[in-house]
């Protein structure tokens, strides 16, 4: 009776420094996401510089998702027609930062300004798996509406 009562006071115990480590390990993932929305979105300098080398980024479309499986994939692909229209970073104003485990979720808002002088503005929702301080896997969702208006409207710089 007395093991059984000792190996479950162990037990508890053990499960609540798992617990803890848990809650740490997520904190520390949403304080490094926070951070890197603080240096603004846009080249391998700012948010993206937390990206793996190997992430896999996905943008979610109706038509079918636009995938990327490298940083520099994403960073010339994806990202690339997007800030090669604006006057600097795009400026991220997070509302909501959710951690599950290795899961953190942002819901952002960004707003820059277009080389012709225009804001552009969108909301945002990315869904990031994070491994050793790093994203390894993000799923976007963002306004593509928006995103094809200053597409079509702007011209990219030279």
């Amino acid at each position: 009776m007395v093991g059984a009562l000792a190996a479950t006071v162990l037990l508890g115990c053990t499960g609540a420094a798992e617990n803890s480590a848990r809650g740490g390990q997520q904190q520390r993932n949403a304080d490094l996401v926070r951070d890197a929305f603080a240096r603004g979105v846009s080249d391998e300098d700012s948010f993206y510089a937390i990206l793996a080398d190997d992430v896999e980024w996905t943008v979610a479309r109706a038509t079918g998702p636009a995938i990327y499986t490298s940083r520099s994939d994403f960073l010339r692909d994806g990202a690339g027609p997007i800030v090669s229209r604006l006057d600097g970073p795009i400026q991220a104003e997070v509302r909501e930062l959710v951690t599950d485990s290795d899961v953190v979720v942002a819901r952002w808002r960004g707003t820059a300004t277009a080389l012709d002088g225009r804001p552009y503005v969108n909301e945002y929702a990315w869904v990031m798996t994070m491994r050793d301080d790093r994203v390894v896997r993000v799923t976007a969702y963002l306004d593509l509406v928006a995103l094809q208006e200053l597409l079509d409207r702007v011209t990219p710089a030279a």
